[in-house]
């Protein structure tokens, strides 16, 4: 038996293995996080946990901002169309990256006490962003680059590696200092696991490429990127921006008890960064190639996997949140189904976003991201003050819906101009699949009482994706494809 299964590993194409082992990471680095969550939630108060969860989500905005997010999109387009330079390509992107953020760093400097205030954060938290930042970004890149190769292994251990440390370290910090400064002990913990384990990568990626500036890669970048700031930055604002909204209108408490439920949910986002990490090259391969017919089979495939696993987690999450977290926070397992369906459709929208970004139209991405983000932000001010911290749940799954639809309309847009009107994806198929998830989530919602059915129909959730495994299969095969 095991010989038969080394055999058939044997076989699979770097792809198929890299697409399993980073969804086994993800899930193992979630896992770590999810395991030390209870721990944070318990030796921290409610209030210094959600001062932690709002500096999170600041420094998410601030990264983006002093770093453009240059190992985003646009290194991994990048990459497809430098494959011959690819070293010195990664060195220059580094380098730009690095000036991005000492130039941030140097205003900073300067406007220090007023961006204190206004993120209501010390001296010391923004230095220790700022550094780890500049750590990351090493990291960023590096990760990028080893998951467009298909190289898996380093990736693994290292990330395993500073996921374990970081909470450990957090913990060990937290556990030696007085209750007002639990957040700055986790923030600098956090600071000099990153700055351990990412230099070397920095020294790396610097030498193979021997080019910290190159006109002509640095022009393609900021002409490509600067225009997807505003999209980034709404990305955050959908997926973050909650917190800093509840933390304003309703307290640290109940931001404290969102994070926990936020967390719990978007643990499926993992999931989907990791096959959308695998996915993503190889649709931009077989756009480059013109091979547009095996896109939709094999996207459909993984919509519907992605949404058997949130439905999953709605089954259980009363349970999930008990481990998670004290009594104090069970409020918040009504959060849960609606920011799980939400990260379907952070996938679904990712699928469309992909082809806009490789035939560069990032105009459409900014727009429909700066529209959803507003919705956002003005369904927050709405209903947060009325309903409490669970609206914040409802108004990102909303927003994350029209967000779907405006980018379906502009791949839609994209494909009539530049690709011969193909029809990459049906409609009335992802609507359907997407009408299924949000129908069994509510319909879960009222099971929370009733233990035995949700765990009745958790196994058939698993009877369901055992059946269909043969496709999945299949659908892992076509990713062999690399020419």
């Amino acid at each position: 038996m095991f010989e038969k299964l080394k055999k058939w590993y044997s076989g699979l194409s770097a792809p198929v293995k890299a697409a399993a082992w980073f969804v086994v990471c993800g899930f193992l680095q979630k896992g770590i996080s999810l395991l030390t969550t209870p721990v944070f939630t318990r030796l921290m108060t409610d209030a210094e946990y959600g001062r932690y969860s709002t500096y999170a989500t600041w420094m998410e905005i601030v990264q983006i901002i002093v770093s453009l997010n240059l190992a985003a999109g646009v290194y991994s387009r990048g990459l497809v169309k430098n494959e011959e330079d690819a070293d010195r390509f990664s060195s220059s992107m580094l380098g730009l990256s690095t000036t991005c953020i000492l130039i941030g760093m140097g205003i900073y400097a300067i406007f220090h006490s007023w961006i204190n205030s206004w993120f209501e954060l010390s001296t010391v938290l923004m230095v220790a962003m700022l550094v780890d930042i500049w750590a990351q970004a090493a990291y960023q890149f590096w990760a990028s680059r080893e998951r467009f190769n298909f190289r898996y292994r380093k990736l693994i251990l290292l990330t395993l590696c500073y996921t374990a440390l970081r909470p450990l370290l957090g913990i060990l910090c937290v556990l030696n200092v007085d209750t007002g400064y639990q957040v700055e002990a986790r923030v600098l913990a956090t600071a000099v696991v990153d700055l351990a384990l990412f230099v070397g990568l920095y020294i790396v990626i610097s030498r193979k490429g021997k080019q910290f500036f190159n006109k002509q890669y640095w022009s393609y970048a900021l002409k490509f990127n600067l225009p997807l700031i505003p999209h980034y930055l709404s990305q955050v604002v959908l997926n973050k921006s909650d917190k800093l909204m509840i933390k304003r209108i309703c307290g640290s408490e109940q931001t404290a008890y969102y994070s926990v439920a936020y967390n719990l949910a978007a643990a499926m986002q993992i999931l989907s960064n990791a096959i959308s990490g695998t996915m993503n090259p190889w649709i931009y391969k077989n756009l480059k190639q013109n091979r547009t017919d095996q896109i939709a089979k094999a996207s459909y495939m993984v919509l519907v996997f992605i949404a058997l696993v949130n439905l999953a987690v709605v089954l259980v999450a009363p349970e999930l949140l008990a481990i998670m977290a004290p009594e104090s926070y069970q409020s918040a397992v009504w959060v849960v189904p609606p920011v799980t369906v939400s990260v379907f459709f952070m996938y679904m929208y990712n699928l469309f976003a992909t082809v806009e970004y490789y035939h560069g139209k990032t105009l459409y991405a900014t727009v429909a991201t700066v529209v959803g983000a507003a919705m956002n932000v003005a369904l927050n001010a709405i209903f947060i003050p009325i309903y409490g911290f669970v609206a914040a749940g409802y108004t990102t799954l909303a927003c994350y819906i029209i967000y779907a639809i405006a980018h379906y309309i502009c791949m839609r847009r994209v494909c009539r101009k530049y690709m011969d009107n193909v029809r990459l994806y049906s409609w009335k198929v992802i609507a359907l699949i997407a009408a299924g998830l949000m129908a069994c989530s509510a319909v879960i919602m009222m099971l929370y009482d009733l233990p035995p059915v949700r765990y009745g129909l958790l196994l058939v959730v698993a009877a369901i994706v055992l059946w269909q495994r043969k496709r999945v299969i299949s659908m892992l095969r076509m990713l062999r494809e690399r020419e």
